[in-house]
């Protein structure tokens, strides 16, 4: 189990690694640095407890967008704006599934929205499925 002291200076070198929400690579390269000072063993867990919490802060930033069909810059324009009076998006990633069938699965952090035909099949299917138990 990583110390609190340690816990604390990697939230903090977290924090410094993102300049208006996103990724400092000069910030990045200073934790680093910082943290590789570290005694052996305690530098090898902050190293891996700051690249999980660095990823976990980048996906709070970083809408995935799954469809059937390729969308449009405009779609996309589109859903970010509305998704930005929530959070701030600085990275969109977007992946064409055919197994959704339709509509779409919007995801941010652990937040997911899903507008999917096979999502609401599933909606269905378990509002029946519960009614008959």
């Amino acid at each position: 189990m990583i110390k609190k002291q340690l816990q604390k200076t990697v939230r903090k070198l977290v924090d410094l690694s993102f300049k208006e929400d996103r990724i400092s690579e000069v910030s990045v390269t200073r934790s680093i640095k910082i943290l590789k000072s570290l005694p052996s063993s305690e530098a090898i867990q902050a190293l891996s407890e700051y690249l999980k919490a660095l990823r976990r802060k980048e996906r709070e930033h970083t809408m995935y967008v799954e469809s059937v069909v390729p969308l449009s810059p405009i779609q996309v324009k589109k859903m970010k704006k509305i998704v930005e009076k929530r959070v701030k998006i600085t990275k969109v990633l977007v992946n064409i599934n055919p197994e959704i069938l339709g509509g779409f699965k919007l995801k941010i952090g652990d937040e997911i929205w899903d507008e999917s035909i096979s999502g609401k099949i599933m909606q269905v299917k378990e509002a029946i499925g519960g009614e008959l138990t």
